[in-house]
């Protein structure tokens, strides 16, 4: 049977972008379905969030030619300040400490989004099918047929791999009738871009609070992006207030580490939960991203785990390629699983155990976590596995993630 496409990806958010872009120069003929038109303020995969970038999703990006183009929109993290509320351990990390020149990288989600659909449009073989909505798929030995809907059609198409990359909400998944594991942290993220008193001298801050982490991620000289984590049951309060009011919730969280918040733009707002499937693949079909595994943002892991995702599974499919298999060939994707499974548990169990440590009340937890900073802080040794964690430079991981002397 003659397929319409090799790879069709459903959900063009910044995964399912990346990892048509990562497939692109195979030559494979490639559709990307996106039920919300890409130039809505409200498409959620491309609002002003600010996005934390390891170094490890730089060599990424860098792989599939999207950092040149985002590389204006950049903020360099040099130092990375963790602390307690109200207690004595803290951790204070510098890049002039290390190897590496900058410890991280911060991006508006919506700048990275232009970046990748730029590189998107730059390839004949993609194909972006906006706004279109996917509506059911049938497996069979002969290839993957996919049933797709427009505001006044349905249309049949033909694949012999089908990607959902299509969030934490995943109708692949659901469709799929794969069962995820799931908790809710009772919290939401409130997301808005501030502007204060004092320059943030490239460090980023996180302070752990009784009721969620509060973040500032530098973007300019004196802009930050806030990530305030309330309990879930006072969002609306929060999001309700004043400008004034709010600013003045947070100081009352934050401090003044950086001075007065002189300015904070619209505040948006995202429940925390986190979701694994059971099942991360089925025959002819993959979840990547958010619809594979929907992590806690205290570490700021999430999409750089979902990017070494799409840089694991590229790697496997061009190296099926080399081998003379098709696209659709189970064993993709069983390469797949054993080469990214280690670091995606690695990864969640570090961020569950980090939101079920700072937020237990048990009183005995309390100078355990404030040693473990402190040791952080102090120990050498300790301090450079930390680093290298949070890098995403730590265990097995796709050759572009290794480097080029790997």
């Amino acid at each position: 049977m003659s397929r319409d496409y090799d790879v069709v990806i459903i959900g063009a958010g910044m995964v399912g972008a990346s990892l048509a872009c990562a497939l692109a120069p195979s030559g494979l003929r490639i559709a990307i379905i996106e039920a919300v038109t890409l130039k809505n303020d409200y498409q959620p995969s491309y609002d002003d969030r600010g996005l934390t970038l390891s170094p490890s999703s730089r060599r990424i990006l860098e792989h599939i030619g999207v950092w040149q183009n985002v590389l204006p929109a950049v903020n360099s993290i040099k130092k990375i300040h963790v602390s307690e509320q109200g207690r004595f351990g803290f951790t204070h990390l510098d890049a002039s400490q290390t190897h590496n020149n900058e410890l991280g990288y911060v991006v508006v989600a919506r700048s990275l989004g232009l970046a990748l659909h730029k590189q998107m449009s730059s390839f004949e073989n993609i194909t972006l099918i906006c706004p279109a909505e996917l509506k059911s798929f049938k497996q069979s030995e002969a290839g993957m047929s996919v049933e797709i809907s427009y505001s006044d059609r349905s249309e049949l198409i033909s694949t012999g791999l089908l990607v959902g990359a299509d969030g934490s909400q995943s109708m692949v998944r659901r469709l799929a009738a794969i069962n995820i594991k799931e908790h809710d942290f009772k919290q939401t993220a409130i997301v808005a871009n501030v502007t204060t008193q004092k320059p943030n001298q490239a460090t980023a801050y996180e302070r752990f609070t009784h009721h969620g982490p509060v973040a500032l991620l530098p973007i300019e000289k004196n802009r930050s992006v806030l990530v305030f984590t309330v309990a879930t049951e006072n969002a609306d309060r929060y999001m309700s207030m004043t400008d004034a009011q709010f600013i003045g919730a947070v100081e009352t969280e934050f401090g003044r580490r950086l001075g007065k918040i002189a300015q904070v733009g619209q505040r948006r707002s995202y429940p925390i939960k986190f979701i694994e499937a059971v099942e991360q693949y089925q025959q002819q079909l993959i979840l990547l991203g958010n619809a594979a595994h929907s992590i806690h943002p205290n570490s700021a892991q999430g999409f750089n785990l979902g990017l070494r995702d799409v840089a694991g599974l590229a790697e496997c499919v061009f190296a099926a390629i080399d081998k003379g298999l098709d696209v659709d060939d189970i064993s993709i994707l069983e390469s797949y699983l054993s080469l990214r499974l280690p670091d995606q548990q690695r990864v969640m169990r570090f961020t569950n155990r980090l939101a079920n440590s700072f937020y237990n009340k048990n009183s005995l937890l309390i100078p355990a976590r404030n040693l473990a900073m402190l040791m952080i802080d102090t120990i050498p040794i300790v301090k450079e596995a930390f680093i290298q964690q949070a890098m995403g430079i730590v265990g097995l991981q796709p050759r572009v993630v290794r480097g080029p002397h790997t």
